[in-house]
This record gives C-alpha cells, structure tokens and sequence, in this order.
C-alpha cells in the first residue's frame, strides 16, 4: 500500500495593500476594493527544505500600488522556527516582482522555474515589462523544468498559464487531500461562481492582468477541478492562518 506524505502549508504574510477586486475577477467587481498580501509558503515536512515563491515587501511595490509590509523576510521565516540560509528550494510560481524580489537573501537554495517563463521573464513584451525586474533572479542558481514534473515526494508542480506564459502551480498532498498553491495571482473570488457568472457559463473567474485571459481562465478552472483545497496566492485570509490544512 503507497503512503503518502501528509506536508503542512505554513503561510508567511509579508506585505498587504489595498487592491481592486477586478483584478483578481476580470470585467467583474470593478471599483470594488479589498484588502491583498503578498506570501511565502513553507511546505512543512519537506526535505530538501522548501518554499513556494521569495517574496516582496512593501518598497517593493510602485506608488500605483501603495503596500505596507508586515513583517520582514527574517521575522517571517522565524516564524516557523527558520532563517533564510536554510532554505534549499524555492518553487517560483511565476517570476513577477513580487513573487521573486527577496531572492538574493536565500543565499544557499535553488529555484525552480519554468523554462517558458524565465526565457520571457528576459524579454517581455512592453506591456509585461513593468511586471519584471530582471536584476532580482538575473544571479540565481536555476533549476529550470519544462512542464509538469514531480519536486519532492508527493509534491508536483504544472503548468498553469495565462497570468503569465510560464505560471506553475504547485500540488501538495496533505491530511486533507490535494491542496494548490495557485502559479498565478489570485484570491477566493477567482473561484467562486456568483449567479451574475453563472448567468453567462463561467465557472470561475480570470486575474485582470494576463498575458492571454483565456489561458487563465481555462488554468483557474483546472486547479478548481483538481483541488480539495485551493490556495490562492493573494487571498487576505491567510494572514492569520497559521497552517494549511
């Protein structure tokens, strides 16, 4: 009989800001504003030691978008009883700024990135460009994956696209099932069907900034179809959650 690992999401809020609700639900809710944070994600139990995503604080962010950090990178991560040189792994979900800035401070770990989304990350289109910052993963140490692919024991990522070319959400077995850690921004909203959208045959929502809003629609309903539990990358609530499940 195969035993499965049982891993614990332990979320790391590190900034939050005030956002509008278009964006993480496309031609729906706009002018409506909700709260947002930024996280990284520490996949308790794993070894080689892990986390989903570097992280951002809030001087990080354009005057556009004003965000407040809420603890440092090293409060964060002692938090859960570590420091930053102890970090081996990190799963980028997708190399935008906020997801990779404080990657210079994991002195000792790899980062797992998808092909089709470092190579575009070094040549966006225009319109993406302000959403990339080469000189924060240009010196990383890469591991580079094209498509789906098994990290840790009962840890996959695959791809997810749409947000961004290369996005990669990361599936993680826990006591409660399969949880995803979505590879692009995203809140509960983006997965929740309201009578308006059911109205039109749409399932779930799309993020307002994608470089194909088809793509990220079709990858927000494919992980909304695969998880017993859905972890979206900027979701509020998880500020005081400690753990996952």
């Amino acid at each position: 009989m195969e035993v499965k690992m049982n891993y614990v999401i332990k979320p790391i809020a590190l900034c939050e800001g005030i956002r509008d609700m278009s964006q993480w639900t496309y031609r729906w809710n706009i002018g409506k504003k909700v709260k947002s944070a930024c996280y990284i994600w520490y996949i308790q139990g794993s070894d080689p030691v892990t986390i989903v995503d570097a992280g951002a604080q809030g001087e990080h962010y354009n005057k556009e978008f004003p965000t407040t950090s809420i603890f440092s990178l090293e409060q964060g991560l002692q938090s859960v009883g570590l420091k930053a040189e102890e970090i081996e792994q990190v799963i980028v979900t997708h190399l935008h700024f906020d997801h990779i800035a404080l990657a210079s401070k994991y002195k000792n770990a790899t980062f797992i990135v998808q092909k089709r989304e470092l190579e575009y990350a070094c040549n966006p289109h225009v319109f993406n460009a302000v959403d990339y910052n080469r000189e924060y993963f240009e010196n990383l140490k890469f591991r580079i994956i094209d498509g789906d692919c098994e990290i840790l024991p009962d840890v996959k990522v695959f791809l997810t696209p749409g947000h961004s070319p290369g996005g990669q959400s990361i599936q993680i077995e826990t006591w409660r099932g399969k949880a995803i850690i979505t590879g692009f921004c995203s809140q509960m909203s983006t997965f929740t069907q309201t009578p308006s959208m059911k109205e039109k045959g749409l399932e779930v929502a799309a993020c307002g900034l994608h470089t194909d809003c088809r793509e990220v629609y079709d990858s927000a309903l494919k992980v909304k179809n695969m998880a017993d539990i859905i972890v979206p990358l900027h979701d509020p609530m998880f500020i005081d959650i400690k753990s996952i499940p």
